[in-house]
């Protein structure tokens, strides 16, 4: 019995969910969209909306100037960028995050992905999925 066991195992070593997870949101981050399947669209989730809420706790902070920043809000801002630094390990990806995708959710209290199904894969039937940003970027579009 799997008594308050959370997460799926995926046929996985710890090591290589973790890896798995990184890759995941770092790839969804940079795309905004990105096509997995289901189970693990589903799982996705619990990974990366709290990168995002880390990245949007201090985006007003982001926002002022660098040199107008206090000590406090200086280390606000180093703590949520080391706290998403454990999952996003690309240094490009992560500038990404604070810059442009915290700054896009502003507002919002959760709820920042989108997970859709399209069918079945081609070759081993398995059910697909779309994640996305819920509020995805003009350009993108």
């Amino acid at each position: 019995m799997r008594h308050q066991k959370s997460g799926k195992k995926l046929g996985r070593t710890s090591a290589h969910r973790k890896a798995l997870w990184s890759n995941m949101v770092c790839s969804l981050i940079e795309h905004e969209r990105i096509q997995t399947t289901d189970t693990k669209a589903k799982e996705l989730r619990r990974h990366a909306e709290p990168v995002i809420a880390w990245a949007l706790s201090v985006s007003d902070l982001l926002r002022k100037e660098k040199d107008k920043r206090t000590l406090e809000e200086r280390v606000r801002i180093l703590h949520a960028i080391r706290m998403a630094k454990r999952v996003v390990k690309n240094r490009d990806v992560l500038h990404r995050l604070f810059d442009v995708v915290a700054l896009r959710f502003v507002g919002r209290h959760g709820g920042y992905l989108r997970i859709t199904k399209i069918g079945s894969r081609v070759g081993d039937a398995a059910p697909m999925s779309v994640v996305e940003f819920v509020d995805r970027g003009e350009a993108s579009k």
